[in-house]
C-alpha cells in the first residue's frame, strides 16, 4: 500500500462506525472519493444502489476492480478536476476518505455538487473538519465555514483516534456531515465572487474588518453604516448572512 498519496486506510472497526452514521439505504447511489483498498466501498455496495468510486492510484483502482461487486464502478480519475455530477445521477450521495494534503481544494469542489447531491459525509484531519463546522467567533472559524453555512447543515457526528487507520496519521480525524439545502440562507449571486470576497475579508486574521476591505472598496465606511456592521469587528465575528448582505452591496468579489 503506497503512502505517496497521503493515504491512511480505515480499519473495519472505524467502517462499521461510519457506515452507521452514513446509514446508506438500497435505493441510493453514492459517489465515493478515493476509495483506496475498498475498506468502504465494498460494505457500502452491500448497502446501496450503486457506487461509483473515483480512484487517482491506477494500481489501487485495477486491484479494487478486481474484487469489487457488479453494481461498484471504478473510475481512474482526480477528483479535483474531472467531471463529478457526470459520474453520477441527481440526488446522489457522496462519500470519502480524504487524503489530508487535498482534503481543503476538495471541500470547496463538493460545494460546486451541492445542487446535484444530497449530503456529504468526509473523514477528514480533525482541525480541518472543525474549520468548517465552525460557528462565527470561533477561532477556526473562515472561509469555508461561511461557505458551507451558506449551503448546508454541518455536524461532526464522529470523530476518530489514529489507530482506526493504516497507517496510523499522527493526528486524529474526524467525520464531517454537511446535509445541503434547497435554498441557500442568503441571496448570494456568485458563489466564486463570494469566495474572493471571503479571502480579501479574511486576509489578515488580526486586522479588523474594514482594515482588511478598505482598500478594495472605497465605499466601505458607507455600506458598513448603512448594514449596521461595526467596521471595528474582526471577520470571524459575523454571521454568513452579513457577510453576504456586504457582499453584495459593494458588488464585485
Amino acid at each position: 500500500m503506497s503512502r505517496r498519496l497521503g493515504q491512511h486506510f480505515l480499519r473495519p472497526a472505524a467502517v462499521s462506525r461510519l457506515l452507521r452514521a452514513i446509514a446508506p439505504h438500497a435505493d441510493e447511489t453514492f459517489l465515493e472519493i478515493g476509495p483506496g483498498a475498498g475498506a468502504l466501498t465494498l460494505p457500502l455496495a452491500e448497502r446501496a444502489r450503486r457506487v461509483v468510486a473515483v480512484e487517482l492510484d491506477a494500481t489501487l483502482a485495477q486491484d479494487l476492480r478486481r474484487r469489487a461487486p457488479a453494481n461498484v464502478e471504478i473510475v481512474v480519475a482526480d477528483a479535483l478536476d474531472c467531471d463529478l455530477p457526470g459520474l453520477c445521477p441527481r440526488g446522489s450521495r457522496v462519500v470519502g476518505n480524504l487524503p489530508y494534503y487535498v482534503s481543503s481544494p476538495l471541500l470547496r469542489r463538493f460545494l460546486d455538487l451541492r445542487e446535484h447531491v444530497t449530503d456529504l459525509h468526509a473523514m477528514l484531519q480533525d482541525e480541518v473538519a472543525r474549520r468548517v463546522a465552525s460557528p462565527p467567533g470561533s477561532k477556526d472559524y473562515g472561509i469555508l465555514s461561511v461557505l458551507y453555512a451558506l449551503v448546508a447543515e454541518v455536524a461532526i457526528p464522529l470523530r476518530f483516534p489514529p489507530g482506526s487507520f493504516s497507517p496510523p496519521p499522527k493526528v486524529n480525524s474526524a467525520l464531517l456531515r454537511a446535509r445541503f439545502q434547497a435554498r441557500p440562507r442568503a441571496e448570494v449571486a456568485d458563489l466564486g465572487a463570494f469566495e474572493a470576497f471571503l479571502k480579501k475579508a479574511f486576509a489578515r486574521r488580526r486586522r479588523t474588518l474594514e482594515n482588511n476591505l478598505r482598500d478594495s472598496y472605497p465605499n466601505l465606511k458607507e455600506h458598513l453604516r448603512l448594514l449596521h456592521i461595526a467596521g471595528t469587528r474582526r471577520s470571524e465575528t459575523l454571521s454568513v448572512v452579513e457577510f453576504a448582505r456586504l457582499q453584495a452591496a459593494l458588488g464585485g468579489g
